[in-house]
């Protein structure tokens, strides 16, 4: 007998994006869907707003509800029945939109016109403080990251094993690979841009504040790169992001292939990056060998 599947930290933007089904092997295989960046999803947990549940169908007595689920990166729809009675009841129980914690089986549906849909049968759900929503998405975000990180890792022909981690689960690696084959044209710097808006829920800002200036209270100095044995934080990675972000832009709109520094970090600043925030974000990657200054104040991807 095989335990429960892990669920997934995801988010809506991601499952809206995952149109492709799959089934395991075996008498009672297990069915998946599977997004382009990173992840094999039978079970998944993620945290929004959810709307007031309405009943589906022309019943006196529904017998199935469905409520919608927003997060910072889109919505996806949320639904329980008869043959999961605790979830329906949470799912009916509240009365105007609430920030709630969803645990549920994703659901891929296609409509006559060959449309695909996405939706998250609710296995359990509860009410949540935004301090405990906070928590939920930098874990998300953090995995999400790394997955996609991941999958690029692939696409490159590197080694599967994450920066500063040394280990990902086998099933990563399964998922990140099929990820690539099913999904060939998937773009996976948009879907970076896309969760721009998580790390404003996480610091507290609003969602247009890409990334926040450091606090003036904090000093930065260009400190070495963390340790190895030091994770990045998932605001460090998006951060890094963005910088990378703009790098290719300005190196991809000059003559001779580099992005200029300067320009560069203008840029970052007109979104909230601060200079010295952006200095050691870009010491940070250059310490750990992904940007590289070849010529004194031209950078570009190692």
């Amino acid at each position: 007998m095989t335990g429960r599947e892990t669920a997934w930290r995801v988010f809506a933007r991601e499952l809206e994006a995952s149109l492709e089904p799959e089934r395991g092997t075996g008498e009672r295989a297990t069915s998946y869907v599977l997004s382009p960046f990173g992840a094999r999803m039978n079970r998944v947990l993620l945290a929004g707003t959810l709307s007031t549940a309405e009943p589906v169908g022309r019943d006196e007595t529904p017998s199935f509800w469905r409520a919608r689920l927003t997060d910072p990166t889109g919505a996806v729809a949320v639904t329980a029945g008869t043959f999961q009675p605790r979830a329906m009841e949470q799912l009916r129980a509240g009365s105007g939109s609430r920030t709630v914690l969803v645990v549920g089986k994703v659901n891929l549906y296609h409509g006559r016109d060959g449309t695909a849909y996405v939706s998250v049968r609710a296995e359990s759900l509860r009410d949540v403080t935004e301090t405990e929503e906070r928590a939920h998405y930098t874990e998300a975000l953090e995995q999400t990251l790394d997955r996609v990180d991941l999958v690029d890792r692939l696409a490159r022909g590197e080694a599967a094993a994450p920066r500063e981690v040394g280990f990902v689960p086998p099933p990563w690696v399964v998922a990140a690979a099929e990820s690539l084959r099913r999904y060939p044209s998937a773009d996976r710097l948009q879907f970076r841009r896309d969760l721009r808006p998580v790390l404003g829920r996480i610091v507290g800002v609003a969602s247009s504040a890409l990334v926040p200036p450091a606090p003036p209270s904090v000093q930065v100095r260009r400190d070495p790169a963390p340790s190895p044995s030091t994770a990045p934080t998932a605001a460090e990675r998006a951060e890094e992001s963005l910088l990378l972000e703009f790098l290719d832009q300005v190196a991809e709109a000059s003559l001779d292939a580099y992005a200029d520094r300067r320009e560069l970090l203008a840029r970052v600043g007109a979104q909230g990056l601060g200079t010295d925030r952006a200095e050691a974000v870009l010491t940070r990657l250059e310490d750990e060998g992904v940007v590289e200054e070849p010529v004194v104040g031209k950078l570009r991807r190692a």
